[in-house]
């Protein structure tokens, strides 16, 4: 009988053993086809809304990176607790879980978690978007994308540019971008023999000639200084910013030619200097010059 008993509860117990080693591969095999369908499924979601947005422009450019970040996040936060219902975990004593230790996880990291509030803030009050030019503290350049925790830029002189979001949000932005036009300034020294009327009539000319120089508000011309060597001639005209650099370098280079066929000079640096010999001095010099002879 003892036997007969002994036989029982191991063939009871191998089959519990076995009712469990088959449980757990059939909830590893449903863990692997979850990850797999919802791993698919973001892939697909993303490409779905890169595709759309392409089309409709629905999403700012500014809001793309953040929004596709997003969705691999809830992507994952998804997968893990379909994984832990299929083991029959307890998914509302591990949010719970969760919360508490974000506690302690929020204070240990409590500069990345400022960087992801300030990119938030960013993103939300748009003082710059992406293609924008920006400076802020040391910091210039072309916005290239808006990130959770960063935002990269490319600087002038094609330099990859990685700024923590909590630097640029508790400082200054200089954005020369944001209002699609921008003032030119131009300073050019002319002598004091030349015409300045002249002068500025053939630089409000050339104003009027080149059609990337906004008529409203209208360029002005106007006497700012007489310096020691120069009398400086200011041009003040606005254009659009893609157009800045562009009108700078032509307006500064027209001038010059132009003031050299007008007869306009541009002077050097020159000072006048006076010598006055009082009459004491003088004597003394007639008397040195008589006995050296």
């Amino acid at each position: 009988m003892n036997e007969f008993l002994k036989v029982y509860y191991n063939m009871q117990f191998n089959k519990i053993h076995l009712e469990l080693f088959w449980t757990f591969v059939i909830n590893i095999f449903f863990s692997v086809i979850s990850v797999i369908v919802v791993y698919f499924l973001t892939k697909w979601f993303i490409h779905f809304v890169k595709k759309t947005n392409e089309k409709v422009q629905k999403i700012d450019p500014t809001l793309l990176p953040i929004t596709l970040t997003v969705i691999k996040y809830a992507s994952f936060i998804v997968c893990v607790l379909v994984i832990l219902n299929i083991f029959g975990a307890n998914t509302n004593g591990i949010i719970a879980f969760l919360g508490a230790a974000g506690v302690g996880v929020a204070l240990a990291l409590k500069e990345t978690l400022q960087n992801i509030a300030s990119g938030i803030m960013l993103i939300f009050l748009r003082p710059f978007q992406v293609n924008d030019y920006i400076e802020s503290n040391a910091n210039i350049g072309t916005v290239q994308e808006i990130n959770l925790f960063t935002t990269t830029l490319k600087t002038p002189d094609g330099l990859f540019l990685f700024v923590p979001n909590s630097l640029l949000w508790n400082s200054s932005i200089k954005n020369f971008t944001r209002n699609g036009t921008r003032r030119l300034d131009i300073n050019v020294g002319i002598s004091y023999e030349s015409d300045a009327e002249k002068a500025r009539e053939i630089i409000l000319n050339l104003t009027r000639l080149d059609g990337r120089i906004l008529k409203e508000p209208s360029p002005i011309i106007v006497i700012t200084a007489l310096n020691e060597s120069a009398v400086n001639v200011m041009l003040r005209c606005w254009v659009l910013v893609d157009n800045y650099w562009d009108v700078n370098y032509y307006l500064y280079k027209t001038i010059k030619a132009n003031f050299e066929e007008q007869g306009i000079s541009i002077p050097y640096p020159q000072r006048n200097v006076n010598l006055k010999i009082l009459q004491d001095q003088a004597e003394v010099f007639k008397l040195t010059d008589r006995k050296s002879t």
